[in-house]
């Protein structure tokens, strides 16, 4: 008995022993140059007990006591033995790069054994894409910083004589030039329903949040895309069909996981003689599903003097892989700071942690609102606890120095007025006060009018979010006419769009014309160019009564619907005669007129601000139909149906580039004055400028007619 005893004891402090063996060590990978932090660097151990580095060169690995050493391989850099320190509890290690004189020439002398990886990869896209799970929920947290490269600045500054300072230069020595943080909740219900709300937003100097939507737009979230967009321009995936045939692929390592799956590392280049937009960079192909597991890329060609990388992790989770770490890296060659002779392009780094990933949440159409993109009416209000609890690492004392200066010098130029007046700009307004001035009833040009001057003003949020009032006044030199107009506009609901519009005006429009009762909401289109030719314009005098709503069991759609009464007037002695009128000609029009229409935006992706919405677009084609019924208000004979349509699609063709497809038709049942018909858009005159839709050998006003 005694002896069972003992042998139960040894073996229990053998046990121990063993346990006590392994043991975990951490540590972060940086250039040593540099010092900036190497991601998906190859890790192994004495034990053969793999690892990767993270998205930000950190790491975590298990291993022997008795190991003295971790072997680090990484593409570009040198094979490196590193002895494990057990008394540190953190490794900080540095990796040198592998300077390479000659270009490497690789001759296969069969099929590049890197395709077959590829194909399979391509052949299981639809499997490891995040966009074909039927749902998902997560939330991500997103930091980017604007600094200049101080290193950089310190290594290379030079002697300088005192009081010879450089004024940004010294600026960034403690801090950065701008951060800004956001917390969003992401949720996706195939096909293709997508809802972003951003819950906490902090941006150094501003509390207006629009700014820190632009982090989440950098880059694609999933590199499974047939185009990775990056800043906002759409790269050729090198996974896409038909890569292998614009793509130089060439397996650089190969390595065993955590879970003993192989891993292959993939360069990636556009082949010698194509000429597309492309990316280089590295894959890391995982045999489990044959998945991207890690991704660096870059653009082959720099874009208008901007350097971008982009780095994506993606992790195995409830059966699927799923990205948990993006960096965006972002150099402004054009944008830079000088300092004794040098110059120091401005960067971002961009950082986007993804957790809380939920692969069943039981979502519902109902659970997705009108807009894409919704910022919390708290999100600028979050406290330092809310904060701690999302930030994946603490703010160092420099970002904490960089929100104490920023927000002080922000508050002393009014920052948020700059931003409020930039996004007002874009729809065309000027704000001054409570008021917004409309920069297209100050003035404009024509043939028929000539040179318009006037004003026109309307209340802003100052005064109430809850309505609008304004008016224009207006005078052209050439038809030497006055024009007014007084409005007001009810927001019944600012969430479903819902809103009441009245109108009274006296002014001009051109004859013929077609207009959708959204198109006036964007200013500065190329496509409004052609007024500039306009030869012929009917005075008219009228009211309006519109709403406008949206409904939420159909949310791509935008309604509107409303009643017209006007007096038109013709010019150039022009006479209408029509079989249903009780009298012989008519010089003056008065209708009546009901209307109403849709716009049919599929997925189309808005972003709720504090000033309205702001539509990002649509990858699919976008739908304009409207129906009037009108009559003449005297008699109320002349009845005729008018139906308008437009279809307007962008689409980015692989290899080929950016097309815009606009379609137009229009038909009307019923005898209607000149006025009323529709009109070709023509640009044809002295000389001609670009106006999309129209018809550069047309006279304006030169065509009228009742179908086109």
């Amino acid at each position: 008995m005694r002896f069972l005893f003992l042998i139960l004891v040894i073996s229990f402090g053998i046990s121990m022993g063993l346990k006590a063996q392994t043991v975990i060590v951490n540590g972060v990978v940086i250039d040593s140059v540099s010092s900036k932090p190497l991601a998906f660097v190859n890790i192994l151990s004495v034990g053969n007990v793999g690892a990767v580095t993270d998205i930000d060169g950190r790491f975590s690995i298990k291993v022997n006591q008795n190991d003295c050493c971790l072997k680090l391989t990484y593409v570009g850099y040198k094979t490196a033995v590193y002895h494990i320190n057990f008394d540190e509890e953190y490794q900080n290690i540095k990796l040198s790069r592998n300077v390479i004189n000659l270009d490497e020439v690789v001759v296969f002398s069969q099929e590049n054994p890197a395709h077959r990886i590829i194909n399979k990869v391509i052949d299981n896209r639809n499997v490891n894409n995040p966009k074909k799970i039927p749902q998902f929920k997560y939330t991500s947290y997103d930091k980017m910083i604007f600094t200049v490269n101080v290193d950089s600045i310190i290594q290379n500054s030079k002697p300088v004589k005192k009081n010879n300072t450089n004024d940004i230069a010294d600026f960034v020595k403690d801090k950065d030039l701008f951060i800004m943080e956001t917390v969003t909740e992401h949720s996706y219900l195939s096909p293709g329903l997508n809802q972003e709300n951003i819950v906490a937003t902090k941006v150094s100097g501003l509390n207006d949040p629009v700014m820190a939507f632009i982090i989440s737009q950098l880059q694609s979230t999933s590199f499974y895309d047939e185009l990775i967009q990056i800043a906002g321009i759409d790269y050729v995936n090198p996974i896409s069909k038909g890569s292998t045939k614009k793509y130089f692929f060439l397996i650089e390592d190969t390595l065993i996981s955590q879970t003993d799956d192989t891993v292959f590392i993939i360069s990636f280049r556009p082949r010698k003689g194509t000429n597309f937009t492309g990316l280089k960079g590295f894959l890391h192909i995982n045999t489990n599903r044959w998945a991207v597991q890690y991704v660096k890329a870059e653009p082959n060609k720099e874009q208008n003097g901007i350097s971008v990388k982009i780095q994506q992790g993606y992790k195995f989770v409830q059966g699927h892989w799923f990205p948990n770490q993006l960096n965006t890296d972002i150099i402004f060659k054009t944008a830079t700071a000088d300092k004794d002779g040098g110059s120091y392009p401005i960067v971002a780094v961009g950082r986007s942690y993804i957790k809380d990933i939920n692969l069943n949440p039981n979502l519902s159409r109902k659970d997705f609102s009108y807009h894409e993109v919704e910022i919390d009416k708290n999100a600028t209000k979050r406290n330092v606890d809310y904060w701690n609890k999302h930030r994946v690492n603490s703010l160092t004392n420099r970002e904490i120095e960089t929100y104490r200066i920023i927000d002080s010098i922000g508050k002393a130029q009014n920052f948020d007025k700059m931003i409020a007046t930039f996004q007002s700009l874009i729809t065309g307004k000027i704000p001054l006060g409570f008021v917004n001035i409309d920069f297209g009833k100050i003035f404009h040009y024509n043939n028929f009018e000539g040179l318009y001057l006037g004003m026109g003003l309307h209340t802003n949020d100052f005064v109430s979010d809850k309505f609008t009032v304004g008016g224009f006044w207006g005078y052209g030199t050439r038809d030497k006419s006055a024009k007014y107009g007084a409005d007001l506009t009810i927001n019944i609901n600012k969430h479903s769009e819902s809103s009441i519009r009245v109108d009274a005006y006296n002014k001009v429009v051109p004859s013929g014309g077609v207009e959708f009762f959204d198109d006036r909401l964007q200013a500065w289109r190329p496509e409004y160019f052609y007024e500039f030719f306009y030869t012929r314009m009917n005075k008219i005098i009228g009211g309006e009564l519109a709403y406008s709503f949206r409904i939420r069991a159909i949310r791509d759609f935008s309604w509107n619907t409303g009643l017209k009464i006007q007096e038109k007037y013709p010019i150039d002695n022009y006479y209408f005669t029509s079989t249903s009128l009780p009298f012989d000609t008519v010089t003056n029009f008065h209708t009546t007129k009901f209307t109403i229409g849709f716009k049919y935006a599929f997925r189309n992706k808005v972003l709720q601000t504090t000033r309205g919405n702001i539509s990002l677009g649509s990858k699919y084609p976008t739908i304009w139909l409207a129906y009037t019924r009108g009559s003449e208000i005297l008699s109320g004979q002349m009845r005729f149906n008018r139906i308008d349509f437009k279809l307007n699609y962008t689409h980015e063709f692989k290899y080929i580039g950016e097309s815009n497809i606009i379609v137009k038709a229009g038909i009307i049942d019923g005898e209607v004055p000149i006025s009323d018909l529709f009109n070709g858009l023509g640009t044809y005159d002295a000389f001609t400028i670009y106006a999309p839709g129209s018809f550069g050998t047309m006279r304006s006003n030169e065509f009228y007619s009742d179908k086109y």
